[in-house]
């Protein structure tokens, strides 16, 4: 397991380093700040098709009757006005429309026990985060 999750941490660091520089003001293009390149994408996308199909593949491997799948993208900017944006963007691509969840600014489409979804966390709700974090003793992975 820890091979591949140092190879997947190894395409991720390529893949940032190929989209360095991108140019968000692109005409016809929206620039999702962090938004996976498309080879990395389409290696991702096939990682989630070829373990639905192994575990199609082995009915004997148990499944939760509660198990979900969640597909999240967070912007990574610093600027909560871009985030809130991306997060408006990916609405109308969606057809939806995004609220405001508990602090976080979020549109997702459901599709039965699948979820995708685009979340944009202010930053008062990170350093009120933080804070609790460090209230409570817990210390936050990096």
């Amino acid at each position: 397991m820890k091979e591949h999750n140092d190879e997947h941490n190894t395409d991720v660091q390529q893949d940032r380093e190929s989209r360095t520089g991108a140019d968000p003001e692109e005409p016809g293009e929206v620039f999702f700040t962090d938004a996976a390149g498309p080879e990395l994408r389409a290696r991702i996308i096939g990682d989630m098709r070829a373990l639905a199909d192994f575990l199609q593949a082995h009915p004997e491997l148990p499944i939760s009757r509660y198990t979900s799948v969640d597909v999240t993208y967070f912007p990574l900017t610093d600027d909560e006005a871009v985030a809130v944006g991306e997060v408006a963007e990916a609405g109308a691509r969606l057809g939806r429309m995004p609220a405001w969840e508990g602090g976080h600014y979020l549109v997702e489409r459901v599709v039965g026990a699948g979820r995708y979804r685009v979340v944009a966390i202010p930053e008062r709700v990170a350093v009120s985060y933080r804070a609790w974090l460090a209230a409570t003793g817990h210390r936050r992975p990096d």
